[in-house]
């Protein structure tokens, strides 16, 4: 979280689906039974 908002690298998932760029992705409703993933993603070298 920088400047409010995510790190491009970090992957947020709502039942599967990418809301890394909804709009009003952080205002989303969460219901019962919803799967929410944060990815950070790993790289090396």
């Amino acid at each position: 979280y920088l400047n409010g908002a995510l790190r491009p690298f970090v992957n947020v998932y709502l039942n599967d689906e990418d809301i890394r760029y909804l709009d009003d992705r952080f205002g989303t409703a969460l219901k019962d039974g919803d799967n929410l993933a944060i990815i950070p993603a790993v790289g090396g070298g």
